[in-house]
């Protein structure tokens, strides 16, 4: 059956989610997993400014023990990015693993959901990533760009877009794909930097897609499709 979901929006400082659940209360589950969450990484954070500073995997002996930001040092490891190039998928996969039911959580971009079905949209553009699954499943979009939101990207391009059953390591590799995209990168180049990504992520991720200036990079296991969505609905 269908779930009916509610849209709920919830911004804790620098934490900007939409949670569709089918209730208020079932709602206010789900930020408390993401603010204990949240409260893992700032503990870590405070414990090891390398944590939130670092640009590349940490030492393992510089991991921390709590699982939020153990797991984000993992994928990390994993994409060869920084731990804190995890925060948002990790955050919304914790809290979507923690919660017993369905739900979608978008955070900043970065969606997990436990569902049988969704098409997240990519922005900017008219397309968006079909998902549809035998049964409910935990599963992730995430995305990184060089050009919109608040994260750190070496790339430039619209949107580098990673499917995975997790979102800390889907997550990860979103920034690890944006990095690779370069300025003056056309269709030939973008091309063999995401094949050149694939041969290396795929044994983490299901597909990835790279958007630039109008080009379409496309890798593994996607099904694209045309959305038409209210960009006021974007989690910003």
């Amino acid at each position: 059956m269908r779930p009916n979901f509610r849209r709920f929006r919830f911004k804790h400082l620098q934490t900007s989610i939409t949670v569709l659940v089918e209730d208020e209360n079932s709602y206010e589950k789900v930020v408390k997993n993401v603010l204990e969450a949240r409260a893992q990484v700032e503990r870590a954070i405070a414990k090891e400014p390398l944590f939130y500073s670092s640009l590349e995997p940490l030492p393992e002996e510089l991991w921390p023990k709590q699982e939020v930001p153990r797991r984000m040092c993992e994928a990390s490891k994993l994409a060869g990015v920084g731990p804190m190039a995890a925060v948002a998928g990790g955050i919304a996969q914790y809290a979507v693993e923690r919660f017993e039911g369905r739900v979608v959580i978008d955070n900043g971009g970065d969606i997990v959901m436990r569902c049988d079905r969704l098409i997240a949209g990519i922005f900017p553009s008219e397309l968006g990533v079909k998902l549809e699954f035998d049964r409910e499943k935990v599963y992730s979009v995430c995305t990184s760009s060089g050009r919109y939101g608040h994260s750190i990207s070496f790339g430039d391009c619209d949107a580098a877009v990673i499917l995975a059953e997790d979102g800390f390591v889907a997550d990860s590799f979103a920034t690890a794909l944006g990095n690779e995209i370069k300025p003056s990168y056309g269709a030939k180049e973008i091309e063999e930097a995401l094949r050149h990504f694939w041969r290396r992520a795929k044994r983490y991720i299901d597909g990835a897609v790279v958007l630039k200036d109008g080009y379409v990079g496309v890798a593994g296991e996607v099904k694209l499709v045309k959305a038409n969505f209210d960009e006021r609905l974007i989690t910003r």
